[in-house]
């Protein structure tokens, strides 16, 4: 969405001179404040559509493309508007892109002066952008794809990690309750498992979170790095407690063995110092 944003800002005044040549052409401004939702024929982009007067009561119902609000909120004061658009000296304003907290999706409210009232239309800010041949429709559906294929490869992740957890639960309850002899190192191995579920559930969550259900709403300028970051924490947790496991395996069983847990140990020094260097650069670069 990051891109669609750019896109908006450097062709803001053909938009504007756009919008505003297809409402004078349209004669918007002899509607009467009852017939506004006629604007929506106009505007495949439009999603809201009402009127206020100068000192920011609302004049109209608020017009939604599924919907039309009740008569009832005529006569109250619009304060977001009012604190949010600058219109002095002005006949016309249009915002930045933002987020809608009706539709969910990023909007551009443009507000004209007509007369003793303003009217102010919110615009999905993607559609808009189409409708005026700004992008194409290739990029919107790749973007989709791209979201459906990090959905399925987070899901599946999300499985493997939850039949992890219940196999060492499974395997560990199936040794308790039948006195085995083997207990401890059931303990073990549901552990290893636990940790194992552990760190892919923790890059499932991390894919799904930045790549699919909060995608349009980050704007972290290293998001995928950020993501990266992560899941080294999620590896480097599991690889630590999995050394601690291998530690007391060795002292119950073989001390010749301690030898590869010091070098686990190493490693995961190493991987703290490098991925501390790594996000201490990206700091530096923002």
């Amino acid at each position: 969405m990051k891109e669609f944003i750019n896109i908006f800002k450097k062709n803001k005044i053909d938009i504007l001179n756009t919008l505003l040549d297809k409402l004078d052409s349209n004669h918007v401004n002899s509607i009467k404040n009852e017939n506004l939702d006629e604007v929506f024929l106009y505007f495949s982009s439009l999603d809201t559509i009402y009127a206020v007067d100068e000192n920011f009561i609302q004049l109209s119902p608020i017009f939604n493309r599924d919907r039309q609000e009740t008569a009832s909120s005529k006569g109250k004061l619009k304060k977001t508007l009012q604190e949010n658009i600058d219109i002095e000296n002005k006949e016309y304003y249009i915002s930045s892109p933002y987020m809608s907290a009706k539709t969910g999706k990023y909007t551009i409210t443009l507000v004209k002066k007509i007369d003793d009232r303003f009217i102010a239309l919110d615009f999905n800010l993607f559609k808009l952008l189409n409708e005026y041949n700004h992008i194409d429709t290739i990029s919107k559906f790749f973007a989709n794809a791209s979201k459906v294929v990090y959905g399925i490869i987070g899901m599946s992740l999300t499985i493997f990690a939850l039949i992890l957890v219940f196999y060492a639960i499974y395997d560990f309850l199936n040794n308790l309750f039948l006195v085995s002899n083997n207990l401890f190192e059931s303990i073990f191995k549901s552990t290893i498992a636990l940790t194992l579920g552990l760190a892919i559930f923790d890059l499932a969550k991390n894919l799904l979170e930045h790549e699919v259900v909060f995608k349009e709403h980050n704007h972290e300028a290293h998001g995928g790095n950020k993501l990266l970051i992560k899941f080294l924490i999620s590896i480097i947790i599991a690889l630590s407690i999995e050394a601690l496991m291998m530690v007391f395996k060795i002292v119950i069983y073989d001390y010749k063995d301690i030898l590869y847990a010091v070098y686990l140990l190493i490693a995961i020094g190493f991987l703290l110092i490098t991925m501390s260097q790594y996000n201490r650069y990206l700091e530096k670069n923002k």
